[in-house]
């Protein structure tokens, strides 16, 4: 059997109460290797299209790989995977923090959660056992407090939970991670919620075998030094240190992505205004990058807060996006999000959205009790609250940009910033190109990290998928090739499962290969696991095709074809974006409606899987 893997699948039913394992099929793992690949598959098997994202009959999958048996730098991460209720498809987010590694030591690969509790509940998984186990008393509680309970309860434990959002069932809750890392993408919190699941608490304590365990220790003390070099400047400044950049650049979201220009701003909540948070880095399990930052500090207000601090995604949209350059505001908005689980950037764009649609009118007659526009700190928390309780004006946008677009004036849809209900991250596809067909045909929505195609214009490069010398990056000639060689290349990486950060310190493809060889004892090779990621990718748009995706929703935001008249991207825009996205279709083996033709599943032995 391959190594790092235990070949088990914790199956629980919340409905029936019923807690059993399956073995898992070695074939299986080494076609789809983990993570959100083989969730990917289990989901194709079992939820069926009409099968709605909050009924009992979706399944919450928590999912690990091969990674999480070692101790690698960046290994920390695991994936929970479901149908999105915030976008009615795949979603698959990313966690780091302990949770992962110390499921993985409990003698499982994947949790798979069907049904739905009478009451709530969390759940108890130890070495081969798992209990559930009553929450009332936790029903409520934000997740800052819960996960405090929790740890006290169950002494060296990792914990994932829900807050407020996820309880009300908010389109955009997330699962927060031992009190400082978010699965935060495309409502995971909310399936949680529906199914009366407050918290997993994973504390394990035995060893994963591995194929190969002395070149293994070799490798994870080499990659362990070496990514902490390259990648240095990550975790001297954290993400927030391509803010002040990204204004420069104008990849930065201003004024919902309307405008170049925020340098003050910019300076104010990027550095060198972020140094005064006092921060420490704060790194998950066995990581020698420590992008998370630890905040400890006494505002002028006299407001003290220590806990984590706001990374880049948020502070851009929370922040440049609404216009909003007090540090302690947006220190409190992103405080809140965590604590009520709900998702900062999908928060943040629907503030942003809420604002430019209240200055143009384009409401229809829907308008807060309390002052809500640009550089409103003030009025944006109180939105965020209305939004997680789902009342009031905030409480239009709980099931998401782009269904509380739909309630506003035709207008207001040229301005809703997402794809397929995913709301755009704060990465401007005006300033990378290749990035536009990552949106448009990411099987998440609209994603920068499931493809993460815009780094090879920064000399992060594929050169074994082809991609052996950096593309303009406003230039759409080869994109079609680049974005089909990253998406494959990052749907291997995350089912693997492994923090993408970790290409920035080095770790490529050739270095993934050589390690899960070692992990597992088997003997890939770069075509192979190229296809694998084709395979995955593949069975993810399977998925989506099933719940009613086409070449229709391949499409950007009417916004990001609107050239700037001044700043860095004056007059750029990617112009011919559906020519290249034909000639990604035809690469992809996808037909004009945006299906995969039946020689591409057959090529790619798909259904023999699903």
């Amino acid at each position: 059997m391959a190594g790092g893997y235990w070949h088990k699948n914790l199956r629980i039913d919340l409905s029936s109460e019923r807690v059993y394992t399956e073995e898992l099929d070695e074939v299986l793992l080494k076609n789809y290797i983990g993570g959100a690949g083989v969730a990917g598959v289990y989901l194709k098997r079992e939820v069926p299209a009409e099968t709605p994202p909050l009924s009992p009959g979706n399944l919450l999958i928590f999912s690990t790989g091969p990674f999480q048996a070692t101790k690698i730098s960046g290994g920390a991460k695991f994936s929970i995977v479901t149908r999105s209720p915030l976008t009615g498809i795949f979603v698959d987010s990313a966690a780091g923090a302990g949770w992962g590694v110390s499921f993985k030591k409990t003698g499982f690969d994947f949790l798979m959660i069907r049904g739905a509790a009478s009451t709530p509940v969390y759940l108890n998984i130890t070495d081969n056992k798992a209990e559930i186990l009553p929450a009332d008393e936790l029903w409520g509680l934000d997740t800052l407090e819960v996960t405090k309970i929790l740890m006290e309860r169950h002494k060296g434990a990792s914990v994932a939970a829900i807050g407020q959002a996820g309880e009300n069932l908010n389109a955009m809750a997330c699962i927060y991670v031992d009190g400082f890392s978010a699965a935060g993408r495309g409502g995971t919190g909310a399936v949680a919620g529906s199914k009366n699941l407050k918290a997993v608490v994973v504390n394990g304590s035995m060893s994963c075998p591995v194929a190969h365990p002395e070149r293994l220790a070799e490798l994870e003390k080499s990659y362990r030094k070496s990514i902490a070099q390259t990648a240095a400047g990550l975790r001297e400044f954290g993400t927030v240190g391509g803010l002040v950049p990204g204004e420069e650049g104008g990849n930065l979201p201003v004024k919902n992505w309307s405008m170049v220009g925020w340098k003050e701003g910019a300076a104010k909540i990027g550095y060198p205004g972020y140094s005064s948070l006092n921060m420490k880095p704060h790194a998950c399990s066995y990581c020698s990058i420590a992008c998370h930052r630890k905040a400890k500090v006494e505002f002028k207000s006299g407001w003290k807060y220590s806990g984590p601090a706001p990374e880049y995604e948020s502070l851009a949209l929370l922040g440049a996006s609404c216009m909003i350059d007090e540090l302690e505001l947006l220190v409190r908005a992103n405080d809140f999000c965590n604590r009520s689980g709900i998702d900062t950037m999908s928060a943040g764009s629907c503030a942003a959205f809420a604002m430019e649609a209240l200055e143009k009118g384009h409401t229809k007659g829907k308008t807060p009790s309390y002052q809500f526009g640009w550089g409103n700190g003030g009025g944006l928390l109180k939105f965020l609250a209305e939004l997680v309780d789902g009342q009031g004006f905030g409480g239009i946008f709980s099931r998401g940009i782009r269904e509380a677009a739909a309630g506003f004036d035709d207008e207001a849809a040229s301005y809703a910033s997402h794809v397929k209900g995913m709301d755009v991250p704060a990465h401007d596809p005006r300033v990378y190109y290749n990035l536009g067909l990552s949106y448009a045909t990411g099987n998440r929505g609209a994603c920068h990290m499931r493809a993460y195609s815009q780094i090879s214009t920064m000399g992060a490069l594929l050169p074994e998928a082809g991609i052996g010398a950096a593309p303009s990056p406003d230039t759409l000639e080869g994109a079609a090739e680049v974005v089909k060689a990253y998406q494959d290349f990052t749907a291997f990486y995350n089912s693997c499962v492994l923090c993408q950060f970790m290409i920035w310190g080095g770790l490529g493809l050739g270095g993934m290969i050589e390690l899960l060889n070692v992990i597992t004892g088997w003997d890939l090779d770069a075509a192979e696991v190229l296809k694998a990621g084709d395979r995955i990718f593949t069975t993810q748009r399977m998925l989506n095709n099933d719940w009613g995706v086409r070449a229709i929703d391949d499409r950007l935001p009417e916004r990001f074809f609107q050239a700037s008249k001044e700043g860095p991207r004056a007059g750029k825009y990617p112009e011919g974006l559906d020519d290249e996205l034909s000639r990604l279709y035809s690469l992809r083996g996808w037909n004009a409606e945006g299906l995969p033709v039946s020689s591409k599943v057959e090529e790619l032995e798909i259904l023999r899987w699903i």
